[in-house]
């Protein structure tokens, strides 16, 4: 008869061989542990760590980096193998060239460990991964502090940026879409790629909203359009076409990602330093410094879609109408600083927008820009 995959004979060999080598005093069990424990390497917490949850595209990006240009050395290693020395040294070294990419990368790596930890154990039910080799940059205080950015656009830079955001018969396709992106975010204060990648199915331009369905804090954030935004996004309608997509672009994901050179070309031709997460910052700072006397602070933070330890905050609720007349001011200020004519509506907010003084007493208005230029 067959045991298994062995015959009788053959198992009875190898019972033999295994009680011999017990009676020379060695741990079997202890052997079989271990090599259960060496056959986990880096790689493979990797790919189960992956596979145990959804990961956002920029999440996925960092890691991927992570592990092939910073741990590569590392992949086909047990991860039990993994010393504090080891991530130590190797943190000082990626921290030569950035503090910041240092601490992303091992942030990841923590999270790896902190996984191992709980996913592998033994036939006694002991953890594989006893410790996490990380604890140690908390232990000698080795996380780098990162200061937060704070570029923003000035009100009073405004009115130059705006202009240069308008369309010109010479820009291609794709710097138009670019363009229009600039002012989505700037008047909604939406992250880079939930503007990049918004939906026609997620916007209604009979209401005047549009919803973002995945987002930073995992809720779904859906904001009203103000009216000069509203007509740009019907402009945009006609120009995409059958795309699903408001700012497409022939790459794999369908919409607008690689935008770098088109942003830098804005910059030069402005003279306005920016990035596009600037732009939310930019809305935020209009939001609290500007504009904050007609707003409460659950209704700024529902604006950037904020998450908020406040038990209060649960409470207060915010229907889309609520937040209209908000995002009517925020837009009408914009376009008041740029010297633009905001576009007239009988569902008009009723407050009063001031105009914004630039800080030069002789600074000069920019020719009217056409919302649907």
């Amino acid at each position: 008869s067959r045991v298994g995959v062995l015959t009788a004979e053959q198992a009875r060999q190898r019972a033999v061989l295994m009680l011999g080598r017990m009676t020379e005093g060695v741990d079997v069990n202890a052997e079989r542990r271990g090599r259960v424990t060496e056959a986990i390497t880096l790689q493979g917490v990797y790919d189960d760590y992956l596979a145990s949850r959804p990961l956002r595209a920029n999440t996925l990006r960092d890691y991927q980096q992570a592990l092939e240009n910073h741990f590569a050395a590392w992949r086909s290693k047990p991860i039990t193998r993994l010393t504090r020395d080891m991530v130590e040294r190797r943190f000082d070294e990626l921290s030569a060239n950035s503090a910041a990419v240092a601490n992303r990368s091992f942030r990841a790596l923590r999270a790896w460990c902190n996984f191992a930890m709980e996913k592998y154990e033994d036939a006694a039910g002991n953890p594989v991964v006893p410790f996490n080799p990380c604890a140690r940059l908390k232990a000698l205080k080795k996380w780098h502090r990162i200061p937060r950015r704070k570029r923003h656009i000035d009100p009073s830079q405004l009115a130059v940026f705006w202009r240069t955001l308008a369309h010109d018969d010479n820009d291609p396709a794709h710097f138009r879409s670019v363009k229009d992106l600039c002012a989505l975010l700037l008047l909604t204060g939406l992250r880079e790629q939930e503007g990049a990648s918004l939906r026609w199915e997620n916007i209604d331009l009979g209401t005047r909203q549009f919803t973002v369905p995945h987002t930073k804090n995992h809720r779904v954030h859906t904001l009203p359009t103000g009216e000069w935004l509203t007509e740009m996004l019907a402009r945009r309608r006609v120009e995409v076409g059958m795309s699903a997509f408001v700012f497409p672009a022939s790459n794999r994901d369908g919409h607008l990602k690689h935008h770098r050179k088109c942003v830098l070309a804005i910059c030069r031709i402005s003279q306005v330093e920016f990035r596009l997460h600037d732009l939310r910052r930019t809305f935020a700072s209009i939001v609290d410094h500007h504009l904050a006397r007609h707003f409460s602070a659950y209704t700024i933070k529902r604006l950037l879609n904020h998450s908020t330890d406040d038990v209060t905050a649960g409470y207060v609720q915010h229907t889309i109408d609520d937040l209209r007349d908000a995002m009517q001011l925020v837009e009408s200020f914009v376009l008041t600083c740029a010297g633009v004519t905001p576009v007239t509506r009988s569902s008009r907010p009723r407050t009063r927008v001031r105009r914004y003084t630039p800080r030069s007493a002789h600074a000069s208005r920019p020719a009217p820009v056409s919302p649907a230029s």
